[in-house]
């Protein structure tokens, strides 16, 4: 095998707390977390040495720039390998939005080059690389639903959440992650997100109803300086969404619906031009 290609699901936050402030100025979270079927598309050929990495979206970095890059240096070091990758990213998810666009690249490369070379690096040992390359990273590895805590890198996997249809709307404009949390402390929204309550629901593998208190502390942050997201969900709620909410950092907003068909309806009458939209389902754990 000299080629492998891979899906690299998007993930949404389909709840988000913080809970404190570490002395390094890192944020205490609580997030329960979701891969949907909204993919980039990871190819990794052999070579001889050296990394190449190329995508079909200029903006992003193509050298240490690029998490997937650096992933790629990461796991051939561990390896202690004398061989290159070439890598080419075709990109799907959005940029800058929230989805974990950059680290779930980065997830697919880390289990691409350990498929390619055979390392047989077990999923603890991908874990340990990935945590040292951003706190979303180890959700991607595995993805389905996931509860996320600490510095958001702890997990313990949920009992995936019965099959769920989502529109995702991007408006196109980036939000920095770091600057939002910074208006967080800031802000200091007063926003109670009973985690402990949502996480019971789904370990019982409940149907969730979206009325149980599903949050994201966050959502109030960035609508502070961004009237796109209200908008985008003012829109969803006329359009018959059940629920709305903004994912991470935003400015991702996804809704729920009560089908593909639903969905479908919606994005071809979404009345903003120049967003992002599309419909997908929530995945089961290890997919990819």
């Amino acid at each position: 095998m000299h080629e492998i290609n891979l899906k690299a699901p998007a993930k949404i936050n389909i709840a988000l707390d913080i809970t404190g402030l570490y002395d390094d100025g890192y944020h205490q979270v609580e997030m329960i977390m979701q891969t949907v079927s909204l993919y980039d598309k990871v190819i990794i050929r052999q070579q001889e040495s050296g990394i190449q990495l190329a995508a079909s979206a200029e903006e992003l970095p193509t050298d240490q720039g690029n998490i997937a890059y650096r992933a790629a240096e990461m796991i051939l070091n561990e390896a202690n390998l004398n061989v290159g990758v070439d890598i080419y990213i075709e990109k799907k998810i959005p940029i800058a939005a929230g989805l974990a666009g950059g680290s779930t690249d980065a997830a697919a490369v880390l289990k691409g080059i350990n498929s390619l070379y055979n390392l047989k690096f077990d999923f603890t040992r991908l874990s340990l690389i990935a945590a040292k390359l951003g706190s979303d990273v180890p959700f991607c590895l595995n993805g389905g639903t996931a509860y996320a805590y600490e510095r958001g890198d702890k997990l313990k996997q949920l009992p995936d959440i019965r099959k769920t249809h989502f529109l995702i709307v991007t408006p196109p404009v980036p939000v920095s992650t770091a600057e939002v949390y910074q208006k967080y402390d800031f802000l200091k929204p007063d926003i109670n997100v009973p985690v402990n309550k949502l996480l019971t629901i789904i370990q019982g593998q409940q149907q969730i109803k979206w009325n149980e208190g599903w949050a994201n502390v966050l959502e109030g942050v960035t609508t502070h300086f961004l009237d796109d997201i209200l908008e985008i969900k003012g829109i969803m709620m006329e359009m018959g969404v059940v629920f709305t909410m903004m994912s991470g950092s935003g400015p991702t907003v996804f809704g729920i619906v009560k089908d593909s068909k639903q969905a479908e309806h919606i994005v071809e009458n979404w009345p903003r031009k120049g967003d992002f939209i599309t419909n997908v389902s929530s995945l089961k754990a290890g997919v990819c």
